[in-house]
């Protein structure tokens, strides 16, 4: 028995010995030459964690400061806005007129008549000795001032507070300066077309009962241009003259301009003044 294990372990020894040759040796790869420097040229550097930090935040610069720009300019339009809504405001829904002849309105009339004897075409007429003045309807007691219409409805703060006249004897001419309140408007802030229109007719109706004989007069015609809006709460200039050469004794052809203080012309107009026949009227005198 010894001897046939003996004869099966030669044969085993002999395989295994055939195997762990097989399994032990091996066929080496053919050898490929790699250069270096393009493995240098094409590989990124490595990304070290303080480079990483530094690429994706960068610290705010010590000196940077916040702009105010923004700030300013949208407090620049919330101011525009708010005056132009005021302005607006002001227009469409003005605050309340006071009452006639109560405390409030005198002192604004009499603020305003202070204000229009420093403009400079009133003080340069003032000064002027071809021109006398007056202001309109002042030769009439305060009774009568209450039923004239451009004294007495049409007057107070919110009216006509102020009416001078200045005449030229020579020339035959007139120059007034009116102020227009904003009771006398038609369109929000604008006057009403008729009250231009009856400032007009007593204007060049006062200038034609001056120079005709009878030194009086009644309107016969009156035709307007309206050219551009007469603002109200505004100072105006209103200037009247004869058209000589259409005019009698009996008749007057007038024209005349209402400008603003820097020579704007809003209204032309003109006028036919005569004398009735038949009725008796009284004279115009200083004062009216």
């Amino acid at each position: 028995m010894a001897m046939a294990l003996t004869r099966l372990r030669a044969p085993l020894q002999g395989a295994c010995n055939n195997w762990s040759l097989r399994c032990c040796t091996f066929t080496p790869l053919p050898y490929r030459t790699v250069r270096t420097d393009r493995l240098l040229s094409t590989s990124t550097p490595p990304i070290t964690t303080a480079s990483a930090v530094s690429q994706t935040t960068a610290p705010p610069s010590p000196s940077q400061k916040p702009s105010l720009r923004p700030l300013i300019i949208g407090a620049s339009f919330l101011l525009v806005g708010l005056t132009i809504g005021q302005l607006v405001r002001l227009s469409l829904i003005p605050p309340p007129l006071p009452p006639p002849h109560s405390s409030t309105d005198t002192a604004l009339v009499a603020h305003l008549q202070t204000t229009a004897s420093k403009l400079p075409l009133v003080q340069t007429l003032t000064a002027d000795p071809r021109y006398r003045s007056w202001d309109a309807y002042s030769a009439f007691s305060p009774q009568d001032r209450e039923h004239r219409l451009t004294s007495g409805p049409m007057g107070g703060s919110g009216g006509l507070a102020v009416q001078k006249i200045f005449w030229n004897e020579d020339e035959g001419t007139a120059v007034s300066v009116v102020y227009f309140g904003r009771g006398l408007t038609g369109w929000p802030g604008i006057t009403h077309g008729g009250a231009i229109a009856t400032v007009m007719d007593e204007s060049l109706g006062r200038l034609a009962a001056r120079t005709l004989p009878a030194k009086t007069a009644v309107t016969a015609n009156l035709e307007l241009k309206y050219l551009a809006p007469t603002v109200a709460d505004q100072f105006y200039v209103l200037r009247a003259e004869p058209i000589r050469h259409q005019s009698t004794d009996r008749k007057a052809k007038t024209r005349g301009t209402l400008e603003t203080m820097d020579g704007r012309v809003c209204v032309e107009a003109t006028g036919l003044f005569v004398v009735p026949k038949g009725f008796k009227l009284g004279e115009i005198r200083d004062g009216f």
